[in-house]
């Protein structure tokens, strides 16, 4: 089995029979034998498969199950969401679609930007034919992966909704505030890393509940004429997203499973640093992170309706579909 890579082998497409084109707006992947191919996975779909064959017995299932298990319900819901378009408010709907694309389009260039720490340094058992190895080329597709996925969502939008008016205010901030360190045991550089590497992890997998709430809203036929079109093009989004979660979880648990180097000499268990940084940052997206966006979600949605004829009746609705 083959385990090592160039970075044009992580880069390369397969030979498309035809590309994906929806109203004229090219986008990634393409389609062989009349089925969607995902961007850039000829050789980092079976690389990725080749090095989790690699990894101990449960050690993949260690950093993913918790993450799965704590995935909080999607707000609005798609009912609610429902109800909302029907009686003509479809900004807030609008905004969740939009802040998606944008947040798709910087989501790999975080990745992108992380110095590499030198890894031979900072784990001394070998790391040859692993992801951890990889990382580099990894972080550049995945990169690339989200620039495309901004353009998909942006379409799915456009297509369900018919070209809608844009909020103007919806740029997040990027900027992470200084935090003291978390592991001062091992270096900085390394707990950077890891840290960058497990908050984009669990943003792609709690991205599970947002793919089923937009397929579920943007494929109601009594919403939406292109209803079809646009439950599609979500879906091969979400198809583009398994190798994310899969080289991720992959080197995460290649780390897991040895030892990291200490600043002090000696060595600490990369289990104990993973499994804290992960059941933090988990913790802080399903709890705090979750509850603010509910809360100025909620407050969206009440200043959309602000002037609708039916906004106390509309509003009791919303809240009993919670």
């Amino acid at each position: 089995m083959k385990y090592e890579y160039s970075h044009d082998e992580i880069l390369a497409e397969h030979p498309y029979e035809r590309p994906l084109v929806l109203d004229g707006i090219p986008c990634h992947g393409g389609f062989v034998e009349g089925r969607y191919v995902s961007p850039r996975t000829l050789w980092r779909a079976p690389a990725i498969e080749a090095w989790q064959a690699r990894l101990p017995a449960g050690e993949l299932d260690a950093v993913l199950g918790p993450i799965g298990a704590a995935v909080p319900p999607h707000f609005p819901s798609a009912a609610q969401t429902r109800l909302l378009v029907r009686h003509g408010v479809t900004v807030p709907l609008v905004r969740l679609l939009s802040l998606i694309a944008i947040v798709e389009g910087f989501g790999g260039d975080v990745l992108r930007v992380v110095a590499l720490p030198p890894l031979g340094a900072r784990v001394p058992d070998p790391i040859d034919g692993t992801a951890l190895a990889h990382l580099s080329s990894l972080f550049e597709a995945h990169a690339r992966d989200e620039a495309g996925h901004r353009r998909m969502w942006e379409l799915a939008r456009d297509i369900a909704l018919d070209r809608p008016v844009v909020p103007k205010d919806l740029a997040p901030s990027v900027t992470s505030p200084a935090a003291p360190r978390l592991f001062p045991a091992i270096a900085a550089d390394l707990e950077a890393l890891i840290l960058r590497m497990l908050g984009v992890l669990v943003i792609e997998v709690f991205a599970v509940a947002a793919f089923r709430w937009a397929k579920e809203v943007l494929g109601d036929p009594s919403l939406f004429r292109r209803h079809e079109e646009a439950r599609t093009l979500i879906g091969y989004i979400q198809q583009d997203e398994t190798p994310h979660v899969g080289y991720l979880a992959t080197a995460l648990a290649e780390l897991r499973c040895r030892s990291l180097a200490g600043v002090s000499g000696g060595t600490v268990p990369g289990r104990e640093v993973i499994d804290r940084a992960r059941d933090l940052i988990v913790g802080f997206q399903a709890g705090p992170r979750h509850r603010a966006n509910v809360e100025f979600r909620t407050q969206v949605v009440e200043r959309c309706v602000a002037d609708h004829p039916r906004r106390e009746a509309l509003l009791a609705e919303f809240r009993a579909l919670g």
